[in-house]
Formats: C-alpha cells, structure tokens, sequence
C-alpha cells in the first residue's frame, strides 16, 4: 500500500500540471468600465501583483490549452502507463482515476494555476503562447500529448530496467558503506575518553596526614 500511496501521489502532482495545461477557463463577467480584461473573484485573491490584463491573457492560454477537457483522458494515460510497468497495480485503476477526478478539480487549481503563469510568463509572452496553441500545431500537439507522456515513460522505464544491475550495485556499495560508517560511530560511543592530566591529577585522593 506504501507504494499505491507513492504513484497516486506522484500521479496527482503530473495530473495537476497537465490539468493546468488544457482546462479551460470560466466565462467572463461584463466588461469593467475601466477598459481592463475582467479578473475571476478567486484570481484576483491569488494574485495580488498581476495587472488585470495580465491574468486575462493567462486565462486565454489556458483555454487556449484545453486542459479541462483533456484532463480525464491525460490522467487515464499515466495510470495506464504505470500499469504497463507495474501490472499488479490494474487492480487499482479505478481508485486511482477516482481520487484523482476527485481532487484534481478545475475549480481549486485554476486560481493558481494563473499565479504560476503570470509570475513566469509576459503578458506578451502568454499571448504569444495562446496563439501558438490556438494554430493546428498547436492543437496537434495537445491531441498528442497524453500519448508522448505514456511513451516518454515507457522508454525511461526500459532505458533504467537494462541498467538496473548497475544501480543495484552501485547501492548495495553505497548501504556497505554507510553501515561501515555506523558501526565506526558506535565503536567510537563505546570507546571511554582519556581523562586528560588535571582532571587526573583531580581524582588522585590527596595523602592523609599523620
């Protein structure tokens, strides 16, 4: 279960940034008399230092991507590429597709998710980013993406399987070493400490006089 608890975990954190890249943003409020892009309420709390114009290019980008929309089918494919290497954990696919859809919501990771492109990106460069993604490259290469992470982790989990004698060596190497290490340090604990020449000279019962 310890290792159940380690791949849901690790596939949450890739879930959430692969649902920052396709979920699609709220609808806009009126236009504010000011001339300025609206801010979603839960945005403007998130982000105190972004212009208005800021964050309305962000959410551009992020409807650009389509995330929200991906979402499901792009935490599908990480769990499914972890099956394929750990096949005991099928069993546990819908569970994991369940917390994740549970957790992973659009709504709590939205307003972040903004902060964490405006604090990266330009206005500029996030306009720039929503354009790209709203050309048919751009597009492909979203349709494309949940494939490319399965098949990115596919080939790590092979490249590491052929050299996974030399890692088990190398750490069985490291774990001889470190109890070497210990056993030193409780040899040394054991070990009583030469008492120096005063604090001998202190103990040394003085002579009784006649």
């Amino acid at each position: 279960m310890h290792r159940l608890l380690q791949i849901a975990l690790a596939l949450a954190g890739a879930a959430a940034l692969a649902s920052a890249l396709s979920a699609q943003a709220p609808a806009k409020a009126p236009a504010q008399t000011t001339g300025k892009a609206p801010v979603p309420p839960a945005a403007q709390a998130a982000i105190p230092t972004a212009t208005a114009s800021q964050t309305a290019a962000a959410i551009e980008l992020l409807k650009a991507i389509k995330l929200e929309s991906s979402l499901p089918n792009t935490s599908a494919a990480m769990i499914d590429s972890e099956i394929t290497r750990n096949p005991g954990m099928s069993p546990y696919r819908d569970v994991m597709l369940d917390w994740l859809k549970k957790y992973m919501t659009w709504s709590s990771m939205q307003p972040e998710l903004v902060k964490l492109y405006t604090d990266t990106y330009s206005e500029a460069e996030l306009k720039e980013l929503a354009a790209f993604y709203r050309t048919p490259v751009g597009q492909k290469s979203l349709a494309k993406n949940p494939e490319l992470m399965q098949k990115t982790a596919m080939i790590g989990a092979r490249l590491g399987q052929e050299h996974a004698d030399e890692l088990k060596t190398l750490m069985n190497a490291r774990r001889d070493e470190l109890m070497k290490q210990q056993e030193k340090a409780q040899a040394a604990s054991k070990t009583p400490a030469a008492k120096s020449p005063a604090a001998t000279k202190a103990a040394t019962p003085a002579p009784k006089k006649p």
